[in-house]
């Protein structure tokens, strides 16, 4: 992960209102998803795919309740890649 880009990145969003708490919490998040993979967010970041199925993997493996786990991936995406990736009902 591009780690400081990726917080000046998530600073300069207007969608996220308390900067400092919010960025870290993301952070944080995204580290915890490149632990529980044991790889990087650019390797599941660049293939569409990868980032569908690591999302269905957050969603039973890490308790993602809230949403809050895959929000980071998805702003990591967008990070990268300049998309927004698709619910996952609307991706095929």
């Amino acid at each position: 992960m591009r780690e400081e880009e990726f917080e000046k990145y998530l600073l300069e969003d207007d969608k996220i209102v308390s900067k400092v708490k919010a960025v870290r919490s993301r952070v944080n998040k995204a580290r915890m998803i490149e632990r529980h993979f044991k790889t990087s967010l650019d390797y599941i970041v660049s293939d569409d795919r990868r980032m569908y199925e690591s999302l269905l993997k957050i969603k039973a493996e890490m308790k993602d309740t809230n949403g809050n786990i895959s929000n980071a991936l998805r702003k990591y995406y967008h990070f990268v890649n300049g998309a927004l990736f698709p619910m996952l009902s609307d991706y095929k």
